[in-house]
């Protein structure tokens, strides 16, 4: 078997981009490949509301518990499963415009829809820790609590240091102003090899 590139991971049998962005709002827009071209991803890593819910544990966002009942109650409806992906996929084209400040006025308003509804999701509940907001563990879960959290971000005072990569359009956090690409592993490597190309031809 070849191994995988180095940006991607196997995880629980469903091949995943490895987290870059230092936020995970921002690992959840990389989830398809180059936001360069804005048609169909060549490549799309949440192909199923399966792999989304694993994306979910590999980034930390859920426990191991909570996707496990959720890809049974995935099981038991399959419809509604594949509704919530695509409401999904939908969110993220619609969040990453407005992170990038290409947002239409219609594009903001179905992001900003969809944030509104997860916040008057929350449920108000008692913990050993003390009082907390909790989202209902159904399967809209997984895409209320990325809302909640991309509202965070966007109201939030890192959202001014969201950066784009100029080689794939991955965004990631550069808060120090050094940072110029997703990754040098992979994009920033393959600029280096362009330019010494370039310089050699020349």
């Amino acid at each position: 078997m070849n191994a995988l590139p180095s940006h991607l991971e196997l995880v629980q049998g469903v091949v995943l981009p490895k987290p870059v962005g230092a936020h995970p709002v921002l690992d959840f827009v990389n989830t398809r490949s180059e936001w360069t071209t804005r048609g169909p991803a060549r490549t799309e890593w949440l192909t199923s509301y399966e792999a989304f819910l694993i994306w979910n544990s590999y980034i930390g966002l859920l426990s191991p518990a909570t996707v496990f009942r959720l890809i049974e109650q995935a099981g038991s409806s399959s419809t509604e499963a594949a509704r919530r992906l695509q409401a999904t996929l939908d969110f993220r084209v619609d969040l990453y415009d407005v992170l990038t400040d290409q947002a239409a006025g219609t594009t903001f308003e179905a992001a900003a829809r969809l944030i509104e509804k997860a916040y008057g999701g929350r449920r108000l509940v008692s913990t050993d820790d003390g009082l907390t907001w909790e989202l209902r563990e159904d399967l809209a879960l997984p895409l209320h609590n990325l809302a909640l959290l991309a509202g965070d971000l966007l109201t939030g005072p890192s959202r001014e240091h969201v950066r784009t990569c100029p080689s794939c359009g991955w965004l990631f956090l550069d808060p120090r102003g050094r940072r110029r690409w997703c990754s040098m592993a992979t994009c920033g490597n393959r600029a280096k090899v362009r330019a010494h190309a370039a310089r050699v031809a020349n």
